[in-house]
């Protein structure tokens, strides 16, 4: 279970909220915990923490394996569990010719192919989600603004860049290859900017009627 957005302050190690992490200086290693504040049964505010995980990696662990092992406040730490792994793929070490060395090495290669692929696929699944939620978005975000703003010049702008953006970015969820990279980088970027324009328009703009009651 990853560590949730600090805006969201969700507990990885319990689920429940929490007000802030804190770091504790224990020698030369510092660790880090997530405060939760409650109320006991005599009516006093009471705290505990969760344990996150050391700042710089569990050192002893790490010790007896090629990669290092991360506290819950790394959100990426699967990310860089990976890339360190690859990294230990020394592609031009010699082949045993040994029969049962050969054959662990065959079996092990092989299972590893099959993770890849699998991960490969898992990855492309979750790359569409990323690409369906930015086309789900945007039309939302276009009924509001034809809805509540339908009159103002600066809406209007914004209007016509998420219709542009709505109509080449479905092409995309339909092509079952995707796009490259570069491209699928540059529609994140515009979504991201747009998202920033809808945000500065909705604090400058007034809220009209329809706004106001829902």
């Amino acid at each position: 279970m990853s560590l949730r957005s600090e805006e969201r302050r969700i507990c990885p190690r319990c689920g429940e909220s929490y007000s802030y992490v804190e770091k504790i200086s224990i020698g030369e290693r510092s660790y880090l915990y997530a405060v939760h504040y409650y109320v006991d049964e005599n009516g006093r505010r009471r705290k505990r923490r969760c344990y996150l995980g050391p700042v710089d990696g569990y050192e002893y662990v790490s010790k007896t394996h090629e990669i290092i092992f991360y506290g819950l406040d790394k959100q990426d730490r699967y990310i860089r569990y990976l890339e360190e792994i690859t990294d230990l793929f020394n592609v031009n070490e010699p082949i045993s010719t040994d029969p049962e060395e050969f054959k662990k090495e065959f079996e092990n290669i092989m299972r590893t192919r099959s993770l890849v692929k699998k991960i490969s696929y898992k990855i492309d699944e979750r790359l569409r989600k990323i690409l369906e939620t930015i086309v789900s978005d945007i039309k939302a975000s276009l009924d509001l603004l034809k809805k509540d703003y339908s009159d103002d010049p600066q809406a209007q702008d914004i209007i016509k860049e998420l219709e542009a953006f709505n109509k080449k970015i479905d092409i995309t969820i339909l092509d079952k290859n995707f796009v490259n990279e570069e491209t699928i980088r540059s529609y994140v970027e515009r979504y991201l900017l747009l998202k920033q324009r809808l945000k500065q328009l909705h604090k400058a703009l007034p809220i009209s009627g329809s706004q106001a009651s829902s």
